[in-house]
C-alpha cells in the first residue's frame, strides 16, 4: 500500500516535469513555482493565457507520450489534477 502522505518516484517526477513545462513556457514564473499550492488552479494563480496554457500542454503530452485533449483541459488546472491525468496515461 503506497502511503499518500509520500508521493511515489514516479509523482514527483511528472511533478517536476509539470512545473519545468510552466518555467519553459513562462519563466518569469519561475521563482513562485517552488511555493504553488499543487491544489489550487495554477492557471489562475499564475495568469496564464491560453496561448501558454496550450503550449504546456503540448510540451507535456511530447514529454510524456500522453495524448491530452482539448475537452480535458478544463479538468486538468491544479498540478495534481494533471500529475494523476498523465500518471493514470491519460485515461
Amino acid at each position: 500500500m503506497t502511503d499518500h502522505a509520500t508521493p511515489s518516484h514516479e509523482h514527483v517526477d511528472l511533478v517536476t516535469m509539470i512545473l519545468s513545462a510552466i518555467a519553459d513556457v513562462a519563466p518569469e514564473l519561475e521563482p513562485e513555482l517552488p511555493d504553488l499550492d499543487h491544489d489550487i488552479d495554477f492557471w489562475i494563480e499564475l495568469q496564464l493565457d491560453s496561448m501558454d496554457h496550450l503550449a504546456v500542454m503540448t510540451r507535456l503530452s511530447e514529454q510524456t507520450g500522453v495524448g491530452i485533449a482539448e475537452r480535458d483541459y478544463p479538468h486538468l488546472t491544479t498540478v495534481n489534477a494533471l500529475r494523476d491525468f498523465l500518471a493514470a496515461g491519460g485515461a
